[in-house]
């Protein structure tokens, strides 16, 4: 399985080979936030569960 961050780094040259417009561009921003905010919150709940076992 490949990095996440491939996945990212490959729709961020589409996005920049395509000149995309402010509204596509804050879009991706607004996903890859939500993704990174996600990825931190299943890693605090592993951490948490381990301490508490």
């Amino acid at each position: 399985m490949s990095e996440p961050s491939d996945a990212w780094a490959a729709r961020l040259e589409e996005q920049l080979a395509e000149k995309s417009d402010k509204e596509e561009v804050e879009g991706f921003v607004r996903d890859l936030y939500e993704s990174a905010q996600r990825d931190l919150d299943t890693q605090r709940a592993q951490a948490e569960f381990e301490r508490e076992e």
